[in-house]
């Protein structure tokens, strides 16, 4: 810290970046330090965005992991570098801001977890869904028993568009799960506060857009007992769509509508609005919350709720499904 301000750096200057980096100037107490790409032209296209003065122009990872002034760093470089930028920067003593996935397989996954835990390193995962207030609500009405014994969990990740570059090969997303879907999967292991216990998936290659099945189905099990049914799609005409359905014995949730035996005389769904943008841009994603949360956590001297640990059997999950999907379809224990 300087001057009582964190210091903060990114890198990987592509999409979600922007949501990052609007985060730390909206803090008061972090202080954006610079950031970085693998292609230096991103970078300055963010410099220019946010008209962004006396920041440091990084030219390699290294440099950020090597600048004393960095207390933070965000990594939101494509998904098959997560895990091992992540290792560097907690072997460099740095606390990180990490996109989803954190890695693109078990190996990776394992490997970062263990390098977190030796360096004592603070994480957080941009795991957005999680800090909607709508998701915070539901949440705690479940956690409060207001839907009583879940039975049933259903959600969807879709969002048809043509993502390019990098995007479009399977050996660098993890798949259709890892890519995009794991923002509902771990959503409804976090709603239910249960760990999910098998899956098994089914694929479906659409069109020859991306290199893997951008179609992808699971049954699940948790924990917790309840079933459920995630689908996943990066195909076909719809708009940025992310379902989550949850029936209790005591009562049901489709996504901002209630209906709950506690108000007896109800008869449908009422509907709570939490000013929740239902967006697929990064602009309308709760980032400041995030960085707000991990501030919050690291000025405690506190690692986050939300770390990397907490996030590990939701893309263990991703990962399985994904498995299934290209093998037989059994169920795969978890």
């Amino acid at each position: 810290m300087h001057n009582g301000k964190f210091g903060c750096a990114l890198w990987g200057c592509g999409w979600v970046a922007s949501g990052h980096i609007a985060a730390y100037l909206k803090n008061p107490d972090c202080r954006f330090i610079g950031l970085g790409s693998r292609r230096k032209e991103s970078a300055q296209a963010k410099i220019a965005e946010f008209a962004l003065h006396d920041v440091t122009l990084y030219n390699s990872f290294e440099e950020i992991l090597n600048d004393p002034r960095v207390d933070i760093v965000s990594i939101c470089t494509p998904n098959d570098l997560h895990a091992e930028e992540a290792i560097l920067a907690a072997k460099a003593g740095k606390q990180i801001f990490l996109e989803k996935p954190a890695a693109i397989s078990e190996e990776q996954l394992d490997r970062l977890t263990a390098t977190i835990e030796e360096y004592h390193t603070k994480t957080v995962m941009g795991l957005v869904l999680r800090f909607n207030p709508l998701s915070c609500m539901q949440r705690r009405l479940i956690g409060e028993g207001e839907l009583g014994k879940i039975l049933l969990t259903n959600v969807d990740y879709w969002f048809g568009r043509e993502r390019g570059s990098w995007m479009r090969e399977g050996k660098r997303t993890g798949g259709a799960f890892v890519l995009g879907g794991c923002h509902s999967v771990d959503l409804a292991g976090f709603l239910l506060n249960s760990k999910i216990a098998a899956v098994r998936g089914t694929a479906l290659q659409a069109g020859d857009w991306y290199d893997y099945p951008p179609v992808e189905t699971a049954q699940v099990r948790f924990a917790n007992g309840a079933v459920g049914v995630f689908s996943c799609s990066l195909a076909g005409f719809t708009p940025y769509t992310a379902n989550i359905h949850i029936i209790g014995e005591e009562g049901t949730i489709l996504n901002d509508r209630f209906f709950l035996k506690r108000f007896r005389e109800q008869q449908s769904f009422f509907q709570v609005d939490t000013g929740v943008k239902k967006t697929g841009d990064v602009y309308g994603h709760p980032f400041p919350q995030i960085v707000d949360h991990f501030i919050s956590c690291l000025k405690e001297d506190r690692d986050s709720e939300h770390n990397v640990a907490s996030a590990v059997n939701s893309h263990k999950a991703c990962f399985a499904i994904c498995r299934s999907a290209a093998t037989d379809g059994n169920w795969i224990e978890l």
